[in-house]
């Protein structure tokens, strides 16, 4: 009986502590990237990434405060016969751009650059994402997850001469919401 006299005011005490976590979570919201292909020739490799389409991130978009972590995942295929460095950029908006230029131009590095050896293959997985996210890049996609959630990603490579898929390609976002 003693100790239930303890018991009672301390657990009082840890549910109506501030930032109890009882009060938040965190939330995985996968977006799938479609499989693509990229040559020197054809031009970039872009996909507009609809977050309001995604029932979880629909869910808690309004208890959304933070991002705690996020990553570009897939499988970077170089089929080309030079080495390659790999670059994800974003624009803000969901955009149809048909040059690297207009691309860098008008939009925030997000990550890379990733170096595939020629007719080499590089997985990535989210410790290999993290290391090549940019600051300007982080901040623009938090901002781009609080905002509206429409922003396009596009695959691009440095070389003059490249050949190189994308297969298995996923956006995840581990955001901070209030419950």
């Amino acid at each position: 009986m003693k100790n239930l006299r303890w018991i009672l005011p301390c657990l009082a005490l840890v549910l109506l502590a501030p930032g109890c976590i009882l009060t938040s979570g965190q939330i995985l919201i996968n977006f799938d990237l479609p499989d693509v292909s990229a040559t020197s020739s054809t031009g970039l490799i872009g996909d507009q990434v609809d977050l309001s389409t995604n029932a979880d991130y629909k869910k808690h978009k309004d208890k959304l405060k933070d991002i705690a972590d996020f990553a570009v995942l897939g499988t970077f295929h170089n089929t080309g016969v030079t080495d390659i460095n790999v670059e994800v950029w974003m624009t803000r908006d969901l955009t149809v751009l048909t040059t690297a230029a207009t691309v860098q131009s008008s939009g925030i590095k997000l990550w890379g650059p990733l170096h595939v050896p020629a007719g080499g293959s590089v997985a990535i997985d989210w410790d290999g994402s993290a290391k090549l996210f940019t600051a300007a890049g982080k901040t623009a996609l938090l901002e781009e997850a609080k905002g509206d959630g429409g922003f396009t990603l596009y695959a691009l490579s440095s070389g003059t001469t490249y050949q190189f898929n994308v297969q298995d390609g996923l956006l995840a976002l581990v955001i901070d919401a209030g419950i």
